[in-house]
């Protein structure tokens, strides 16, 4: 037998030796994967072990949020978002250090799984809007987490009307924050800001429709104040928005530029609603 067959032969017998290896391993000691055992230590005991750098412990705790967070892309479906560590972790980690931005924003953006989270999130992202005021990302976060999970239209308006005047905000929520201030029935607020999208509009039939959208707002703020007006006067609320009418505090009611109708809901804050023709 030639040297270059029996360096052949030798190469596919240890390949074979390495691929019985394998599989008699695998069989032996399974490959399982196990939750990590993950805990939130006190804050005095952090600072104390950080040998007086805490912002460096801070960095480690959140990467490992982060991980867990990102890992949930990948991993099998009964490994779970451990919603309260993450969540305690991220506060721990704005106690080492207060000026960590992102330990304040990512809870709000990247780490809600479920309804209870956008709750764990809000008193991070408040702490946060107390050490960075001017930060428009901050109350913008959780307050499109309060719209989108709960419809909580009036917190969310709250949050997302703070982020709006704050320096630097942007001006492509507009339609967000419009939309969220008119079903939480502040229809005061919601007309600043139509009359700014009306006045940065370029396109005519934008402005047009812009335009028919003031008078709309303009209408259900008039009638939401009267229906305030008549209820300090009267102790109740009108029977219907015609009762208005009867009594002489407004000759008729508004006609609605889009051919909605507006509709008495004593029920809700706003008071006042749309409702469409029948």
């Amino acid at each position: 037998m030639s040297v270059v067959r029996k360096y052949l032969l030798l190469a596919v017998v240890a390949y074979l030796c390495a691929v019985a290896v394998i599989v008699l391993s695998a069989r032996l000691h399974p490959f399982k994967m196990y939750e990590q055992v993950r805990f939130v230590p006190a804050v005095e005991v952090t600072r104390l072990l950080s040998l007086g750098h805490p912002g460096f412990v801070a960095d480690m705790l959140m990467s490992r949020v982060v991980l867990h967070s990102g890992s949930m892309m990948w991993l099998p479906l009964e490994f779970q978002f451990d919603s309260p560590w993450a969540y305690a972790t991220m506060d721990l980690v704005t106690e080492l250090d207060p000026r960590y931005l992102m330990a304040y924003t990512y809870p709000a953006m990247g780490m809600i799984y479920d309804f209870d989270d956008v709750h764990r999130a809000r008193p991070i992202v408040d702490k946060g809007i107390e050490v960075f005021p001017d930060r428009w990302e901050l109350p913008f976060w959780i307050g499109y987490a309060y719209y989108a999970y709960f419809h909580d239209y009036d917190t969310a308006a709250g949050y997302l009307w703070q982020a709006y005047n704050l320096p630097d905000a942007p001006r492509s929520f507009l339609s967000l924050m419009l939309s969220t201030l008119r079903q939480a029935g502040d229809y005061e607020k919601a007309l600043v800001v139509i009359e700014q999208m009306y006045n940065e509009a370029e396109d005519d039939n934008l402005k047009m429709v812009y335009a028919r959208r003031i008078i709309q707002l303009e209408n259900l703020l008039t009638l939401q104040r009267l229906v305030r007006l008549f209820k300090e006067a009267k102790g109740r609320y009108p029977e219907d928005l015609q009762e208005m009418v009867r009594v002489g505090m407004i000759p008729e009611l508004p006609r609605d530029p889009f051919g909605a109708v507006y509709r008495l809901d004593p029920e809700s804050e706003a008071l006042i609603s749309l409702g469409s023709r029948k």
